[in-house]
């Protein structure tokens, strides 16, 4: 798209402004303006900061609700404008020219309508200002975000204050809350969120360094917190799965940027780069190691979050999806994810269904019975994400690779699955990228023969593995290693009753 800005006689302008343009965008369905995030880069492909009434600045890009006179300098510039993953993304250049003044409209296509369909999108990490979160949000299609309040960071408190007229309201189709906090010491991160309202939970900046991680979790059986794995490979992980009260984990975090990585694993268990190697290889770590606690017959739900304001990533780089109906609040959307009711995704849009099932559901096989599933499929993608193929992934290993041109041509039916035993299976859509590891997998859908779940002897060792690791990485540490001894127990009986490689 390309446009130039006219020029005529005015007045002349504020000194470093040569001519103005304002921009409307509209939803092309509609006609109805629309907020949205847009970059713009001057001629040297510089990022250009925007300074205008309404708009919300961060790093390279801006934010406007559906309207924004640009006061520039004289030039070409290249822009880019969305207004998230399901509405189609507009690339474009214009240039200004002195004393020009002019406006012009552009609009956007809604490609899919995830809430139409029941899907509501939240962002579980997020560290902007509560003023802007409302604008942040719609502005990039993401329907719930909690609100930070404090972290420890190995002892030491960081805090924010918040307007409370803010705190833990309805916009329409945006809610703000629950309140959440980040204990992030030796052991991990744990993103602890106040669901009841009670603020104990959030109290822990008093847990010094090395004290244990636990003791968020033991302490606050009685405040209905939910509690999820910043990210997978936190040394503490096998402990809280011990322990029984992680909620979810989230599989794409903060790590990932919306076009790079954060290559590490700071905190947690390093990932053998042989098998990991490159820009995507902590991604595919972090998925690997969910992968290991569903063949351990663990049933929890992954998650996403962004790490915006605390990182580069727009609210909701990293989303999860939860299915609702109509029903959306947060008491619902928390109540799905908990029931794995979910798409995880930094790129496509991927939604199915089993026998009119999303996400999470348990299907149940008699003794001998063999059963194939159905997958209905739904796939939409935005430019920052081409897809390129489908897979589906069963017991951790890939059984169907499906290339899109394939896909077409059988009308988008997904091959059949047969299960004659437990497992798990679900649905990845893979991207190009070579940046980080940018994809959409489906939460897993779980059978059960003769009501017994699959539990994998090579995933249990897996973790009696990283307990391990653990002693030795907290040799010194006697709470640590008091915590280690108690969660062994639980992984070797879990070990005895394995009934699969």
């Amino acid at each position: 798209m390309a446009f130039a800005v006219c020029c005529f006689s005015t007045p002349a302008s504020a000194a470093r402004v040569d001519g103005k343009l304002t921009l409307r965008v509209l939803d092309k369905q509609t006609g109805l303006p629309i907020p949205v995030r847009m970059e713009l880069r001057n001629g040297r492909g510089r990022p250009v900061r925007v300074r205008a009434e309404g708009v919300i600045t961060h790093d390279d890009y801006f934010v406007f609700d559906g309207q924004v006179t640009l006061k520039l300098r004289k030039g070409p510039y290249e822009f880019l404008i969305e207004a998230g993953p399901e509405y189609q993304t507009r690339p474009g250049h214009f240039t200004i020219e002195r004393r020009a003044e002019d406006s012009t409209e552009i609009t956007l296509e809604r490609r899919v309508d995830m809430q139409a369909e029941g899907w509501w999108a939240g962002d579980l990490d997020v560290r902007q200002r509560t003023q802007d979160l409302p604008l942040l949000m719609r502005a990039t299609g993401v329907n719930l975000a909690p609100i930070f309040v404090r972290e420890n960071v190995q002892g030491r408190c960081q805090q924010e204050k918040h307007p409370e007229k803010l705190i833990e309201q309805y916009f329409g189709t945006i809610h703000l809350g629950p309140r959440y906090a980040l204990d992030h010491r030796r052991g991990g991160g744990l993103l602890v969120y106040d669901e009841a309202g009670t603020k104990k939970p959030l109290r822990i900046c008093q847990l010094k360094p090395d004290a244990s991680s636990l003791a968020v979790s033991q302490s606050d059986n009685d405040t209905e917190a939910t509690l999820i794995a910043l990210t997978p490979f936190a040394w503490d992980l096998p402990l809280w799965i011990a322990a029984g009260k992680l909620d979810a984990i989230q599989i794409i975090h903060r790590h990932a940027l919306a076009d790079d990585v954060v290559d590490n694993e700071g905190w947690g268990r390093k990932r053998d780069k042989t098998f990991f190697p490159g820009k995507t290889g902590n991604g595919r770590w972090s998925e690997t190691i969910y992968h290991h606690l569903l063949n351990c017959g663990l049933r929890i739900p992954p998650a996403a979050g962004s790490g915006s304001g605390a990182n580069k990533n727009s609210v909701g780089t990293n989303r999860v999806y939860v299915h609702c109906g109509e029903d959306f609040s947060r008491e619902s959307w928390f109540a799905g994810l908990r029931e794995g009711k979910v798409i995880v995704t930094n790129g496509p849009l991927l939604r199915t269904e089993v026998s009119g099932h999303p996400p999470g559901h348990q299907f149940q096989l008699d003794a001998g019975e063999s059963r194939d599933f159905q997958i209905a499929l739904g796939l939409a993608f935005y430019e920052k994400a081409p897809v390129e193929y489908l897979e589906i992934v069963k017991n951790g290993r890939v059984v169907h690779e499906i290339r899109l041109g394939e896909l077409a041509k059988k009308q988008g039916r997904l091959p059949a699955l047969n299960f004659d035993s437990s497992g798990w299976f679900l649905v990845r859509a893979m991207t190009s990228t070579t940046k980080n590891y940018q994809f959409a997998t489906t939460g897993p859908y779980y059978v059960e023969s003769n009501y017994q779940p699959r539990i994998s002897r090579k995933s249990v060792q897996f973790f009696l593995d990283w307990l391990d690791a653990a002693a030795v990485e907290f040799t010194d540490n006697q709470t640590v290693l008091a915590n280690i001894k108690a969660a062994r127990p639980f992984w070797e009986d879990l070990l005895g009753k394995a009934n699969a490689d």
